[in-house]
C-alpha cells in the first residue's frame, strides 16, 4: 500500500481550513441579515397600533409554544403590548398573538359607540361552543377564536345576538349559539317609555321674539324640563332604540323619547339638547324645510311629517290632514317624496295627530315602520313592549305644563 505524500496532506489541511472558514463567514453574514431583519422590524417596522390589511392568524402561547388558535378579519385595529421574536402579543386580550405582518400602522384609533353600556343586560348569557366567530354591526367578521365563550346577552336580534367583547358591541349568529339563563342584573326592563312632544321654542328675553299659541315653549321652560330629566338619570333616546325596546330586542332604564314637530321654530332647542348631550327628532314637513341645509347636530335625527300633507281642510273631520282621504297614488307620491329626502326614513308623525286604517294602510306600503299620534283618552301615555308601532301615543308639552305634570307622567315607568 503507496504511502500518502506529505504534500497530499497539506492540501488536505489546507482545503479543510478554506471550507472551514467559509462556513465561517457564512454563517456570520446569515446571523447579521436575520439580527438586522429584527432589528429593522423593531425601529421601522413596529408600531403599537395596527390595523389588518387582510385577514391574519391568531396564536396563544402554550408551554412557550406558539399555537394556531384562530383568526382576525381584515381592517381590524389591534393595539400591540410588546414584541417577543416574530409574535406580538394583542393588548387587552387575554392570550393572544399575532405574526408581524400585513398589517399597517395608524396614528388615530377609532372611537367605538358605547351606547350598548346604558342598556339593561339580560339575564341569559350567549354561549358557544368549541368556535366563536364575532361580528360587527355589518356582519364583517371581526375574529374567530378556536374556544368557546358564554357572554352576557345585551341585545337579542333577529338572527343574532349583541354581546361586549373587547369593550366593543360585537354579535354572534343565534345558529352558532344557545342562550342560557345567567344572572347578569338585577335591575328590571322598563315598564313603559315616555315620548315627549314639543312644537315651536322663543326666547322670552328677546323682545323680537314672540310665540303667542299653547303650542310655543319658552327657552326657560325648556330648559328646566331638560334639567328634570338630567336630575333624574331619565335617558333620552334615539329612534331605532325605541323600536328596538318594542320588539323586545333591548332592555331600557327609565328612558324618553323627544319629538319636535313641523320644524322652523326649533333652532333654540336644537342648541340645547346639544348642549345637555340629549337626543330627540324632529318630525320635518320637507316642502316647507329642506332636510340638506337644516340645522341639525350629532343629538338630532331628522325624520317625515309629511311632504306635503300638513295642510288644514283637505278630509272631513278634525284639522282634515290630508293622509286620511288623499287618493293612494297621491299620498304614496307625497310619502315617497318625503323619505327620499330624509335619508329613505321609516318614521313618521301623522300631521294633526289625525289618521285612520286607510292612513296606516298607505304608510306600511310606502315602507314606514313607526308612526306617532298625539295624546290619548287612557291616562296611560306610555310606549311599551309590544305597542302597536302605528299609534304610537305621545305626551303634548303646553306653555302651562308643569315639572309636577311630567313628573307624575315619569312615575308611571316602574
Amino acid at each position: 500500500m503507496k504511502k500518502k505524500s506529505k504534500n497530499e496532506s497539506k492540501e488536505k489541511i489546507l482545503i479543510f481550513f478554506c471550507l472551514l472558514i467559509c462556513f465561517s463567514i457564512a454563517a456570520v453574514i446569515l446571523l447579521h441579515t436575520i439580527c438586522y431583519d429584527k432589528k429593522e422590524k423593531k425601529e421601522v417596522n413596529y408600531s403599537e397600533n395596527i390595523i389588518t390589511t387582510e385577514e391574519i392568524k391568531i396564536y396563544s402561547l402554550e408551554d412557550n409554544n406558539y399555537i394556531e388558535s384562530g383568526s382576525i378579519g381584515k381592517n381590524i385595529e389591534l393595539s400591540l403590548e410588546n414584541i417577543d421574536n416574530e409574535y406580538f402579543k394583542i393588548k387587552d386580550f387575554d392570550n393572544y398573538y399575532i405574526k408581524y405582518s400585513n398589517v399597517q400602522e395608524i396614528t388615530n384609533k377609532t372611537i367605538y359607540d358605547n351606547r350598548y353600556k346604558e342598556y339593561i343586560p339580560f339575564n341569559y348569557n350567549v354561549e358557544t361552543k368549541d368556535k366563536t366567530i364575532f361580528y360587527d354591526e355589518n356582519n364583517n367578521m371581526i375574529y374567530s377564536f378556536d374556544k368557546d365563550y358564554s357572554l352576557p346577552l345585551i341585545i337579542k336580534d333577529n338572527d343574532r345576538y349583541g354581546v361586549e367583547f373587547n369593550n366593543r358591541l360585537l354579535y354572534i349568529k343565534k345558529e352558532d349559539s344557545t342562550l342560557v339563563e345567567h344572572h347578569n342584573t338585577d335591575l328590571n326592563n322598563a315598564s313603559g317609555v315616555g315620548v315627549l312632544n314639543y312644537h315651536a321654542f322663543y326666547d322670552e328675553n328677546d323682545p323680537n321674539d314672540s310665540c303667542p299659541t299653547a303650542i310655543c315653549h319658552s327657552k326657560t321652560q325648556f330648559t328646566s324640563q331638560l334639567d328634570f330629566l338630567k336630575d333624574n338619570n331619565i335617558l333620552t333616546l334615539k329612534m331605532k332604540e325605541l323600536e328596538d325596546y318594542i320588539d323586545g330586542k333591548i332592555n331600557l332604564p327609565r328612558s324618553v323619547l323627544i319629538t319636535i314637530d313641523d320644524g322652523g321654530r326649533d333652532k333654540i332647542a336644537v342648541d340645547l339638547l346639544t348642549e345637555y348631550k340629549m337626543y330627540a327628532t324632529i318630525f320635518l314637513i320637507t316642502s316647507w324645510y329642506d332636510a340638506d341645509s337644516y340645522y341639525k347636530t350629532d343629538y338630532i335625527e331628522l325624520h317625515s311629517h309629511t311632504h306635503n300633507m300638513h295642510n288644514t281642510g283637505e278630509c272631513p273631520g278634525g284639522q282634515g290632514g290630508a293622509i286620511k282621504c288623499w287618493p293612494k297614488e297621491k299620498i304614496q307620491e307625497d310619502l315617497k317624496q318625503s323619505r327620499e329626502e330624509l335619508n329613505n326614513t321609516t318614521y313618521i308623525a301623522y300631521p294633526f295627530y289625525e289618521y285612520n286604517d286607510y292612513s296606516i294602510e298607505n304608510l306600511k306600503e310606502a315602507g314606514f315602520t313607526m308612526s306617532f299620534i298625539g295624546e290619548s283618552t287612557k291616562s296611560d301615555n306610555l310606549v311599551h313592549v309590544d305597542s302597536d308601532k302605528f299609534k304610537l301615543r305621545r305626551f303634548v308639552i303646553v306653555t302651562y305644563t308643569t315639572i309636577e305634570d311630567l313628573k307624575n307622567y315619569f312615575n308611571q315607568i316602574k
